[in-house]
C-alpha cells in the first residue's frame, strides 16, 4: 500500500484508538504510543506530535479527563466519553463493512454502476458476485429482519 494512504488511513482511526486505549484504563500519553506499537507488531509507532494534540481535543471536548499522577498526566474517559466512543465504533464499524463490500465488488471484477449508487444498492451488488463474507451475511439478515 502506498505510504501516504496507509498514514492517511491509520490517522483517520487514531482518535478511536486513543479513546479505545484509555477506555481500557486510564493511561498516560507516552503508554498509548507504545501500545498501539505493540498491538501492531512495531509497524505503527504514532508520534507525540500526533497523540498529544488528540488527548488535548479530547479532553477539551470533556471525552476524557486528566490527573497528575507521578509527575505524569494520566487520562481517564469520562462518560461523555463512553457515549462517544461507542457511537464512534458503530460508526467505525459500519464504514469498515462498506469498505470491504466495495474492495470485495472490485477485487472480484464486478462493477458498480451510478444506479447501484443511486439506489443504494452497494449490498445488493455485492450479492451478485456469489462470494460475500460473513460480516455481509449478517448485514443482510439484519436487512431482511427491519423488512
Amino acid at each position: 500500500m502506498d505510504g501516504k494512504i496507509d498514514k492517511e488511513i491509520r490517522r483517520a482511526f487514531l482518535k478511536y484508538i486513543v479513546l479505545k486505549i484509555i477506555k481500557d484504563k486510564p493511561t498516560h500519553g507516552y503508554d498509548i504510543i507504545k501500545r498501539v506499537e505493540l498491538h501492531t507488531n512495531g509497524r505503527w509507532t504514532p508520534s507525540a506530535g500526533s497523540i498529544y494534540p488528540i488527548l488535548e481535543s479530547l479532553e477539551s471536548n470533556g471525552l476524557i479527563q486528566s490527573e497528575g499522577i507521578d509527575r505524569r498526566k494520566v487520562y481517564s474517559i469520562t462518560p461523555k466519553g463512553v457515549v462517544a466512543l461507542d457511537r464512534m465504533t458503530k460508526e467505525k464499524m459500519e464504514l469498515l463493512d462498506e469498505m470491504s463490500r466495495i474492495i470485495n465488488i472490485l477485487t472480484e471484477n464486478n462493477e458498480i454502476t451510478d444506479a447501484d449508487y443511486e439506489a443504494g444498492n452497494i449490498l445488493d451488488t455485492g450479492q451478485k458476485s456469489g462470494k460475500m463474507q460473513d460480516v455481509d451475511s449478517r448485514t443482510l439478515k439484519l436487512d431482511e429482519d427491519r423488512r
